[in-house]
């Protein structure tokens, strides 16, 4: 029996062993949430559907209290360790590092 509409989360609460059994067996959410609907065990949207089936099968990993999740680290950036390509040969090293086209020898 469907529940009174705005309870979206309650009503996937109550489908949701159905819902992760069949999506491990390899049935699409969006077959799932058409049977669903049909057989008026729930009258949600299917983006709502979608929302808390991602939640169900992603959940958040289980932190101690007070920690925090680390980020990747970077590849590549400015604050990479990798080796930066080499200036033209027509380029100086350090600071004014372009030069005008005129002072260029051989540059037409």
């Amino acid at each position: 029996m469907a529940l009174p509409w705005g309870d979206a989360r309650a009503q996937f609460q109550l489908v949701r062993a159905h819902v992760e059994t069949e999506i491990g067996r390899g049935v699409s959410k969006r077959t799932i949430f058409e049977a669903l609907s049909s057989e008026g065990k729930i009258n949600m949207s299917k983006t709502a559907f979608y929302k808390y089936a991602a939640k169900a099968l992603n959940p958040k990993p289980d932190l101690p209290p007070g920690s925090a999740i680390v980020p990747p680290s970077k590849t590549g950036g400015s604050g990479s360790t990798t080796p930066r390509d080499s200036p033209l040969p027509s380029q100086p090293k350090g600071t004014n590092r372009f030069q005008m086209a005129s002072k260029i020898p051989d540059y037409d």
